[in-house]
């Protein structure tokens, strides 16, 4: 598949964790202690050991086997909100940066050289103004006059509408380069109570940031650089699952809406993507190459390989970062896509990247491997 002039390239995702990484058993044994009740308990010991999630990682070390807590102290005292956007504020601006220094190692060229034209950040775990776009401008000392936004309280699918911005402004402005940036603190809203919703999003949910580096096909075909080339975007609202996910603030933390019946739903409406997918941008399951899907949790991945008719192996990376990582909303699918990009795919093949949100909304973007071996 040709590569058009004036599409755009993301030429490198860096990626980034927090330094506790914590095993799902070691989470588990803070889970009973904090919970104190042996129904839940009973619950998490099975929502856990069905997860396939063998880490995750935390911005704070409270999770881990021993009596260090920053946050949630050991005589179980609920911290506020406030407190826990303090953490936030402490948290977020420095794994943001790691996730950066990562994807320019990877072009072998520092910020200041390569000169970011439009920064994006993106966050739903965190409230802050100035945002953390004012916070990385400062920090990696940008132009003053760099374009700047944030796009806030999304979910977990917030990177694909990033992208799309980013896709639109290289194709009106040849010369931009993009900077995105998605961080989620995820843990800092641990709450021990004993609802499906709850139970659910303290199995999965973990701490990390992504960056992804993009430019306009002739800029990248000058500097030679390999990388994902965007054909073109396709969301789609099912209304009718609009209370099945999302987040409200309330006085003691961002409590999340999780529905179990969400796997399920999103499994009965794949024909329905996959026809709009069809028809906006000329793609087929079976002119698909690679799969890019957000591990949202186990049985949505499940979900997905049943409804598409997937082959064992297609998710894979999906899987691998489901294991590794656990879900850290926005960052995820960036995630997948790096793994896919380390594996070197041949030039010329198609990706399909998935992921879900608040709405119920499924965002897709197609892709084309351009300049690997």
């Amino acid at each position: 598949m040709e590569t058009g002039f004036n599409e755009s390239r993301i030429i490198s995702i860096g990626t980034a964790v927090p330094e506790y990484s914590m095993s799902q058993d070691t989470i588990l044994q803070f889970m009973h202690k904090e919970y104190q009740d042996p129904t839940a308990s009973r619950k998490l010991s099975v929502l856990f050991h069905q997860s396939a999630i063998n880490s995750r990682h935390s911005s704070i070390p409270d999770f881990s086997d021993t009596d260090e807590r920053s946050l949630f102290p050991l005589n179980h005292e609920i911290p506020m909100v406030a407190e826990r956007i303090d953490v936030f504020r402490q948290k977020a601006l420095p794994l943001s940066v790691k996730a950066i220094e990562n994807a320019f190692k990877n072009i072998q060229v520092s910020v200041a050289e390569f000169g970011i034209t439009h920064l994006i950040t993106v966050t739903c775990t965190g409230i802050l103004n100035p945002g953390l776009d004012i916070e990385l401008m400062v920090e990696l000392n940008l132009s003053p006059d760099t374009f700047h936004t944030s796009l806030n309280f999304i979910g977990c699918n917030a990177a694909f509408p990033a992208l799309k911005i980013a896709d639109s402004i290289v194709k009106s402005e040849p010369d931009a380069r993009v900077l995105i940036v998605c961080v989620e603190l995820c843990t800092l809203h641990f709450q021990p109570k004993n609802d499906s919703d709850n139970l659910l999003s303290n199995t999965i949910f973990g701490d990390g940031a992504a960056a992804v580096i993009m430019v306009s096909e002739s800029f990248a075909n000058e500097q030679n650089k390999k990388g994902f080339s965007l054909k073109g975007f396709s969301p789609i609202l099912l209304k009718r699952g609009k209370d099945f996910m999302g987040w409200k603030v309330n006085s003691v933390n961002f409590e999340m809406i999780l529905d179990a019946g969400i796997p399920e739903f999103i499994g009965e409406e794949l024909g329905l993507l996959m026809e709009a997918v069809s028809d906006k941008l000329q793609l087929t399951p079976d002119n698909i190459n690679h799969w890019a899907v957000h591990p949202g949790g186990k049985k949505i991945l499940q979900a997905v390989e049943r409804g598409l008719q997937l082959k064992d192996d297609e998710l894979k990376h999906s899987y691998a970062v489901l294991r590794n990582y656990g879900n850290m909303s926005s960052p995820t699918i960036l995630f997948v896509l790096n793994e896919l990009f380390k594996s070197n795919p041949a030039s010329g093949e198609t990706i399909f990247a998935m992921g879900f949100g608040p709405g119920i909304s499924i965002d897709t973007a197609s892709m084309v491997c351009h300049g690997f071996v």
